[in-house]
């Protein structure tokens, strides 16, 4: 489960999120919509450890993200598509998540296949449309629901196989 309470961030003088508070319940795809400016990226980057909120709280299963032991096997996100090496292969940055964090190479072709990758599977990224990097950042926010591990919250979009 995600919770974020009373979130306020500020860069100097500019507000960027302004008293948010949103529960995301286990078992859900969530997504944030809004124009831009209005903070979606800001929070996303504050869940996952990436900033933190000038006040308020984010909790993903119960403690801030950078506590968790393996912070990769509670949550998976999709901040920015095209954040891969163009030089690597969609199964090579698949398989770098996979071996840093114990994911078996069993689950890397499971998502490669559930996100249409097969047939670009071994070509390089840099060459991607934005529609394949963006399977690819679902690929990799997905191959963390390994079936066996302990997680409270698993995508819908990551069956247990």
């Amino acid at each position: 489960m995600i919770e974020v309470r009373s979130v306020v961030k500020r860069y100097g003088s500019k507000v960027a999120v302004d008293g948010l508070s949103f529960v995301a319940e286990p078992g859900q795809v969530t997504g944030f919509l809004g124009p831009n400016g209005a903070g979606k990226s800001t929070t996303m980057r504050m869940i996952v450890g990436l900033d933190r909120p000038t006040s308020g709280s984010v909790l993903v299963n119960g403690r801030r993200y950078a506590e968790h032991h393996a912070p990769l096997h509670e949550i998976g996100a999709l901040l920015e598509a095209k954040a891969v090496h163009p030089g690597r292969t969609a199964v090579s940055h698949l398989l770098g998540l996979a071996r840093t964090h114990g994911i078996p190479r069993r689950r890397v072709d499971e998502v490669i296949e559930l996100a249409g990758l097969t047939k670009v599977a071994n070509q390089r990224v840099g060459a991607f449309s934005l529609g394949m990097g963006q399977r690819l950042g679902i690929a990799a926010g997905c191959a963390i629901c390994s079936p066996g591990w302990r997680r409270r919250a698993v995508p819908s979009c990551c069956p247990r196989i």
